[in-house]
């Protein structure tokens, strides 16, 4: 039965308003089939690469992709009942396109792509949602085309299994030992072509479901940190863990004084390398904090203080310069033509127009991590009006270099560049900086139609 979008509303009030939808979470498992676990196989990497974002086809600051047929790979973490798991960590890796692992054992015929990262990991956020830039797997010997995944959810529970491509899924061993039906099919999965890439790029979706169930009320804990990327001197930063704080909520206006940022906020606070970090964001898995200014490149501990305790120290990478792009849902850069309108695909945010940008149209981009400023602004500090970067800026849209007519501090960590759209044709464009020979390391992109 087909129901207007009218009757399926009335549909779902008739059932909420009869109590038709259950209370409990359990009673929706027997409706997903669990992911199966897989073998790890023999190349699991026993030397991670330098690089170990979601991005595989692009090493570090290395401007030669990996070869082969761009693929987006994304799909949402789940538990058994269908409730996202936030702070999941998927790792996933696979063959190069002549069908060598990174693994020191794992070069076909001697031959690796250089080029190519072969492994990544991403962690989820609240809606369990994750990405990653890959290629289409090359061919191993004695297997079909396949990527290895594992997903280790906070507490230690850990899957391994194994994605394939529909169409070439052959007579696969492993594949094959998957004795229930429906979870071999839940493995296989269509890698379609993306309309109006320029690249011939495939998007392939996945969710993972796992054998266990959110808890719904955690017993308290000190904090534990689980996760953070490197950061620069005075950048935003995202600590993830569990039991960081009992609310969830930004600093309030109130909270500044004297354009001094809170370094505390409804009891939690954070330090790196033994300073007070001025805190924007709390919640019981995230916080994000402004880092204190640094002027060289050292690990430096990190630690949480809430009600409870404080969290056993971890390690933070500072740097003086860790160029990144803000960024939209599915990497699309934080980006703003000069009359306001939100630039990326039509829908890309639930509430608010966006348009793709047309080649010369003047457009912002926002960033972090792009270095001092002149004149200088200490970290923790609104800055009283714009301040260029001290260090020249260079922004690629696809491999054009743009005109930067700005570039500098407009807020706290908060990089704004003013740059004119080149005339390209229709389609999504890789979008990096430069500053201080230090290159942007995550993949953003902008959607460009004439």
């Amino acid at each position: 039965m087909r129901l207007s979008t009218l009757d399926r509303r009335r549909f779902i009030t008739a059932l909420a308003a009869g109590g038709a939808f259950f209370t409990e979470k359990g009673l929706f498992a027997q409706a997903l089939t669990l992911t199966p676990a897989q073998t790890e196989g023999p190349y699991y990497p026993n030397a991670l690469p330098l690089d170990s974002d979601n991005d595989l086809l692009v090493i570090n600051n290395n401007i030669t992709p990996g070869a082969g047929t761009v693929a987006w790979l994304s799909g949402r973490v789940l538990d058994r009942t269908g409730q996202p798991v936030r702070n999941a960590t998927v790792e996933i890796w696979q063959a190069d396109n002549l069908g060598s692992y990174i693994h020191t054992s794992g070069a076909l015929n001697g031959r690796r792509d250089s080029n190519f990262q072969g492994w990544g990991r991403f962690v989820t956020a609240s809606d369990g949602a994750y990405l990653f830039r890959t290629i289409k797997p090359g061919l191993y010997p004695g297997r079909v085309r396949h990527v290895h995944a594992k997903v280790t959810i906070p507490g230690g529970t850990t899957l391994i299994t194994q994605l394939y491509v529909e169409g070439e899924i052959g007579n696969d061993g492993v594949l094959n030992g998957i004795a229930n039906v429906g979870q071999r099919a839940s493995v296989i999965r269509p890698w379609t072509a993306i309309p109006g890439s320029p690249v011939g790029a495939l998007a392939v979706n996945w969710d993972i479901v796992m054998g266990y169930t959110v808890p719904e009320t955690p017993a308290p804990t000190r904090p534990t940190l689980v996760s953070m990327a490197g950061a620069a001197s005075g950048s935003w930063l995202e600590i993830h863990g569990n039991g960081l704080a009992s609310t969830a909520r930004t600093w309030r206006a109130n909270e500044i004084v004297n354009g001094k940022l809170p370094e505390s906020l409804d009891g939690v606070s954070v330090r790196i390398d033994n300073q007070p970090a001025s805190v924007y964001y709390i919640s019981p898995t995230q916080i994000n904090v402004l880092t204190p200014d640094t002027t060289i490149d050292a690990n430096a501990p990190v630690t949480v203080t809430n009600a409870i305790g404080t969290s056993a120290e971890a390690t933070v990478a500072l740097k003086r310069l860790k160029p990144s792009f803000f960024q939209f849902p599915n990497e699309n850069a934080v980006a703003v033509r000069s009359d306001g309108v939100l630039i990326g695909p039509s829908g890309l945010l639930d509430g608010a127009v966006t348009v793709p940008a047309k080649p010369g149209d003047a457009v912002l981009l926002y960033g972090t991590g792009f270095g001092p400023a002149s004149p200088g602004v200490t970290a923790g500090q609104v800055p009283a009006a714009p301040a260029p970067t001290t260090n020249p800026v260079k922004i690629q849209i696809d491999t054009v270099e743009v005109p930067v007519a700005f570039a500098g501090l407009t807020g706290a960590g908060l990089y704004q560049f003013n740059i004119t759209v080149p005339n390209l044709a229709d389609g999504d464009y890789p979008v990096t900086a430069e500053v201080g020979g230090v290159r942007t390391e995550k993949f953003v992109k902008l959607r460009i139609r004439a």
